[in-house]
C-alpha cells in the first residue's frame, strides 16, 4: 500500500525548494513539437527524456505497455492526435527498449492470471479478441517499434509531412539506437 503521508511531505518539500518551477512559464504545448510513445517500463521512469537531452516542457511523452498502438484510435491514437492538433507536435519518436516485460506475456498466461484473480469468464471473452491481436503480435521489441511506426505513418489521421521514427533504449545504461523504418 502507498504511503500518501510521506508522499504528501515530500511533495511540501519538493514545493519549498523549487520556487522557480512557477516562473518558467512554461504550457501544455512542447518547446521541441515532438511526441515520444514510449514503454511504461519502471526502468525508464526519469531516465528516457534526460538520456535524450529532453527537460521539462521540451516533449509530451506518452507511455503505455509495449509502447503499442492496436487499434486505429485507441488510446495511444487519441492522445497523439491531441498532441499534433491542440498542442502543435510535427514528430513522433516511437522508443521501444531491450528486455521488455512484454515478451514474457501471452494473451493466454495473462487471461488465465485474470481467471486466478476473480474475473469472469464472460468479462475475458469481451476483451480476448483485442488482447490476443496486442499480446501475441508482442514478441521482438524492435519489430513492435517498426510496426507501430509504420501504423503511424500510414493512419489517415495524421497530416502528411508529419515525421515518425523509432528506436531502441537500453533501459540498464540509457544508450538510445535509432531504428531506420
Amino acid at each position: 500500500m502507498i504511503n500518501i503521508n510521506k508522499m504528501i511531505e515530500h511533495n511540501k518539500a519538493y514545493v519549498a525548494t523549487h520556487p522557480e518551477l512557477s516562473m518558467k512559464g512554461l504550457t501544455s504545448h512542447p518547446t521541441k513539437k515532438l511526441a515520444i510513445v514510449t514503454c511504461m517500463d519502471t526502468r525508464l521512469v526519469g531516465m528516457l527524456e534526460e538520456a535524450l537531452g529532453f527537460e521539462r516542457g521540451e516533449v509530451i511523452a506518452i507511455k503505455t505497455a509495449g509502447n503499442s498502438v492496436t487499434q486505429p484510435i485507441d488510446n495511444v491514437v487519441q492522445s497523439l492526435l491531441v498532441s499534433t492538433y491542440g498542442m502543435g507536435i510535427e514528430d513522433v519518436l516511437v522508443i521501444g527498449h531491450e528486455n521488455c516485460g512484454m515478451i514474457d506475456f501471452s494473451a493466454e498466461q495473462f487471461m488465465e492470471s485474470m481467471k486466478a484473480k476473480g474475473i469472469s469468464e464472460d468479462a475475458i471473452r469481451m476483451i480476448e479478441p483485442g488482447l490476443i491481436d496486442w499480446m501475441d503480435r508482442f514478441h521482438i521489441s524492435e519489430e513492435n517499434v517498426k510496426y507501430t511506426v509504420q501504423f503511424l505513418r500510414h493512419h489517415p489521421l495524421f497530416p502528411k509531412g508529419m515525421g515518425f521514427y523509432g528506436g531502441m533504449m537500453d533501459p540498464d545504461t540509457g544508450e538510445f539506437r535509432y531504428i531506420e523504418v
